[in-house]
């Protein structure tokens, strides 16, 4: 006899990805018109960018020159 097939589901994407600026930031600057919080701990800015947002927050100066990064 042959086993039922398992269903597999879809890799669900996540509902936000996060960026990090690259080096220590003096001052909070807004990207995308989305507002960073400070990680007091080593004093990189972070960005939560709405799934949907991703391809085009990716595409933006910042990132392309390497000041903020995709958070590992």
């Amino acid at each position: 006899m042959s086993e039922p097939l398992k269903e597999t589901k879809p890799k669900q994407e996540p509902k936000t990805v996060w960026f990090e600026s690259r080096e220590k930031e003096p001052s909070m600057f807004d990207c995308m018109d989305i507002r960073p919080i400070r990680n007091y701990s080593n004093g990189h800015l972070e960005w939560e960018v709405p799934s949907e947002l991703v391809e085009r927050f990716a595409r933006h100066h910042f990132v392309d020159l390497g000041r903020i990064v995709r958070k590992a």
